[in-house]
């Protein structure tokens, strides 16, 4: 078990909900307040971990909807009832159609120290089609007002590979979010997820994705045009100014530390085999913590192959790869020898290389990252 562990905290409340999101959110803002008190009890319910806490992360939905009150007061409570460490990160995902500069500096007050905007385009005419409530000045005048408030470290949300995309036209969104010099960018290719207003519109024939010849040529070159202002690539998705400005909340997914989830639809594992998850509903939330009872719907037990691949896909996702050492210690298995012949392809492909005791993909590897993580699934199976 690590001695270090993460917190998430969910608030799953928007303006309006984007074509694109499948995250649990709902746009009935009257219910914040209530559903706040009920995130305190939570948290005072299932205090009594021992890990420090190295990262606390408010995502969502839209948390820049809550008070300065509230977020002063739910980070409080965690304080209260978990050990942190001395230099934790603590992030906010903020909205720039949700924040102006006096939200901001009082934000930092809270001690918030890290900021996610969700930017995802420089392009108004993007931006509607993805259904944001923000225009692209106003994402601009976010990230400033970031800066004037004192946050040193910022992260930027961007999206690509939409139905009309040109790479000359995402290059320039690209370029505009470099331009405001954040300390880290995240860069995500639009996922059709089921049952969201986007995938209607594509069953429905009003809308045709990009192919996926075209989205791996996106892929590519954002990589390689982010390298060129010196970002390092240290995720699928991820772009940082250096490993001092790596996301440590991200990063402990990534490596199988603990975390704790709070709110409606937040997922906490053990760092073991232990998953948990709460219930996907605000009601049924605060129902639950009404009535004196945790509000988790379900629980699951990794088993060894379960582990075993997700180790292996959270791994392939970052640059320093898999740990081949840590591996065999865990699983008591070569991976070398077991998964020899898919190796041996990765190889004669340049997909992947070992190096320092590590496997890791390519640039070329990561665009065929989830055939590659099937072909191991397969050989475990």
């Amino acid at each position: 078990m690590s001695d270090q562990a993460a917190i998430y905290v969910h608030i799953p409340f928007c303006v309006k909900k984007c074509i694109y999101c499948d995250f649990y959110s709902k746009t009935n803002l009257s219910l914040i307040s209530d559903y706040v008190k009920s995130l305190q009890k939570e948290i005072e319910r299932r205090a009594g971990p021992k890990e420090k806490i190295s990262s606390i992360y408010f995502g969502g939905g839209t948390p820049s909807l809550l008070t300065i009150k509230d977020i002063d007061l739910t980070l409080q409570t965690i304080s209260d009832r978990f050990l942190i460490s001395r230099n934790v990160e603590v992030s906010l995902e903020v909205n720039p159609g949700t924040i102006d500069l006096n939200y901001l500096r009082e934000l930092k007050k809270t001690g918030i120290n890290r900021l996610s905007i969700g930017v995802q385009s420089f392009n108004d005419d993007k931006l509607k089609f993805l259904g944001r409530i923000h225009t692209a000045e106003q994402a601009v005048r976010a990230i400033d007002a970031a800066e004037k408030a004192g946050f040193n470290t910022v992260s930027i949300d961007l999206i690509y590979g939409l139905a009309f995309e040109t790479q000359n036209g995402w290059l320039k969104d690209l370029k505009k979010g470099v331009s405001m010099t954040p300390s880290h960018l995240s860069c995500y290719m639009l996922t059709i997820e089921p049952g969201t207003p986007l995938d209607e519109r594509v069953k429905k024939g009003l809308i045709s994705p990009l192919g996926s010849t075209t989205l791996s040529a996106l892929f590519k070159k954002t990589s390689l045009t982010l390298d060129e202002f010196k970002y390092d690539h240290y995720e699928i998705s991820n772009f940082s100014k250096g490993r001092e400005n790596r996301s440590i909340h991200n990063s402990i997914y990534w490596n199988m530390t603990p975390y704790y989830g709070f709110g409606a639809a937040a997922h906490s594992y053990d760092g073991e085999s232990a998953r948990s998850w709460n219930y996907r509903s605000i009601d049924a939330y605060i129902k639950e913590l009404d009535s004196g009872s945790l509000p988790v719907d379900d629980r699951e037990i990794l088993t060894r192959k379960q582990k075993m691949m997700e180790m292996i896909m959270l791994r392939l996702r970052t640059l320093e790869g898999l740990d081949l050492e840590k591996f065999q210690t865990l699983f008591r298995l070569s991976f070398e020898n077991h998964f020899k012949d898919i190796l041996e392809q990765i190889f004669e492909e340049s997909l992947g290389f070992i190096k320092d005791n590590r496997f890791a993909l390519t640039l070329e590897g990561k665009v065929r990252l989830n055939s590659i993580v099937e072909a191991f699934a397969q050989k475990t199976a």
